[in-house]
Parts: structure tokens; C-alpha cells; sequence
């Protein structure tokens, strides 16, 4: 059941670990305010159904630490979304209500045992030199765990992110620092390091294929052990970049750490 919560302002985390808002629906009353409190960065809290912005508010996508709050003073349910990641099923719902005197919040399922992060990804300015995108992540355990890692840039502009990087190009090392695999344009792979076939229909097949073609993805089964993912831009170009990275095995006991930059 809902809790009450003890205050007129009732806080929702954004992508704490998942691409989802925790708690994903809140009940409050009028005059109250909902905190969004960024868990990790590339997200955004955008009023409307998902992936149509009603322009009630937009936080724009911020980083991990940012909050943004609203103060809702009409009776009403407001849908919301992130606006990276909507079609990813990233969606909240504000209700207000006069009956309730404190606001409430659903509390979010209970993590079943042994709950894994499915994504991880990372958000930041790409520049040339030393200042290119450079994310860090774990794989831990034993056996291999099958990964996709994406280096996206021209889709972010179709959700208002300013100067998106037109042409990102990705490089995976190792944690001896070594390349294992590279790519520009996840249609034409790259044979090299772990990449020893055509990686396009598995790209295709795995669900996550970018949506530009300028865009870069690697799929590779990955030991356990700490990876490097380097974007850059074609010819030093700039621009804001996206790397994620996306668990394609999530049955197994290999689990992937947090990213970092």
C-alpha cells in the first residue's frame, strides 16, 4: 500500500541503476512538489505521454545529482517520461487528489534476490585530444557476460539535447589498456580483437541496434575483468555523446558494474 510521506515535497530518483523512475507513480495534493533526484545521468523528467511532450515541464536531460522540482497546483494525473529513453518504457505518472491531506508515494517493487543492472550508460560534451568520451565498466564473476556497448550521438538531437555529436566512433580496451574492438557506423563492423564476424544482424537481432547509422555499437562477450569505452568523433568533430552499455545475458551469475567517466 502507499506510504504518506512526512512533507509537502515527495522525491522520485531517476535511473537509479535501470532506466525507470523509483517511485514510478506518486499521489499528492495540490500545492504539493515533486523532487526529481538524477541517480545517473542522460535522463530527463518531460510531462506528456511517452514520447510526446506536452509542455507542462522539461527538465532537459541532465546529470547524475541534478534535482528539478514542480509544484503541481491542479487536480489531475500527469503522465511524464524520459526523453532518451521513452521507448525504452522510462515513464512516471504524478496524481493529484483532493481527498488525500499528505502526499503519497507507491513504493517501488521489492528487488527480487540476486537482481542484476540490465544498462548502464553515460552522458558527456565529446571534445578532441584527452577530452574525448572515455567511460569505465566492470564485468564481474565467472564465465563470460554478453554485452552490446553503443556510442550514440545524432538521435539525441530529436529529444532537444543541443549539439549532438554527428558521428561518434567507438573503441573498447581492455584493462591492460589494450584494443579489442573498435566501430564507426554499427552497419559496417570492423573484424578485429574480439570481433571476428559480421556483428550487423546480431546488432539487429539483439534489440538494441542504434537508430542512426552513423551511430556505433560492438557486441562482444566480454571475461570478467574492467573495460574502457572510448568515443570519439569522426575527423575531431564534437559534440554530446551517449555510451551505453547493455547486458544481452542477463540470466547468468556475470553481472556488469556501474560505468564512470
Amino acid at each position: 500500500w502507499p506510504t504518506a510521506a512526512r512533507a509537502a515535497t515527495v522525491t522520485v530518483m531517476v535511473g537509479p541503476n535501470c532506466f525507470c523512475f523509483s517511485p514510478s507513480e506518486v499521489t499528492i495534493s495540490p500545492g504539493d512538489t515533486v523532487r526529481w533526484t538524477w541517480s545517473s545521468g542522460g535522463h530527463s523528467t518531460t510531462s506528456g505521454n511517452p514520447c510526446t511532450p506536452n509542455g507542462l515541464w522539461d527538465s532537459g536531460i541532465l546529470n547524475q545529482g541534478a534535482m528539478f522540482t514542480h509544484t503541481f497546483n491542479s487536480v489531475g494525473s500527469f503522465p511524464y517520461f524520459c526523453s532518451p529513453h521513452c521507448s525504452e518504457g522510462m515513464t512516471g505518472m504524478v496524481t493529484v487528489v483532493n481527498a488525500s491531506p499528505t502526499p503519497t508515494a507507491t513504493p517501488p517493487p521489492s528487488p527480487t534476490p540476486g537482481a542484476v543492472l540490465g544498462n548502464i550508460s553515460t552522458r558527456s560534451f565529446v571534445q578532441t585530444g584527452d577530452n574525448v568520451m572515455i567511460g569505465g565498466f566492470i564485468v564481474q564473476g565467472s564465465g563470460t557476460k554478453r554485452v552490446i556497448i553503443r556510442a550514440i550521438g545524432p538521435e539525441l538531437g530529436q529529444f532537444g539535447v543541443p549539439d549532438p555529436l554527428q558521428d561518434p566512433t567507438l573503441e573498447l580496451h581492455n584493462g591492460a589498456g589494450n584494443l579489442i574492438g573498435s566501430n564507426d557506423n554499427w552497419q559496417t563492423t570492423i573484424i578485429g580483437g574480439i570481433i571476428t564476424q559480421d556483428q550487423v544482424q546480431d546488432i539487429i537481432n539483439s534489440g538494441r541496434a542504434p537508430g542512426d547509422p552513423r551511430e556505433s555499437a560492438i557486441i562482444g562477450d566480454l571475461p570478467a575483468g574492467n573495460y574502457t569505452a572510448i568515443v570519439r568523433g569522426v575527423n575531431g568533430t564534437t559534440g554530446v555523446a551517449l555510451v551505453e552499455v547493455y547486458d544481452l545475458a542477463t540470466g547468468t551469475s556475470v553481472i556488469l558494474g556501474n560505468i564512470s567517466t
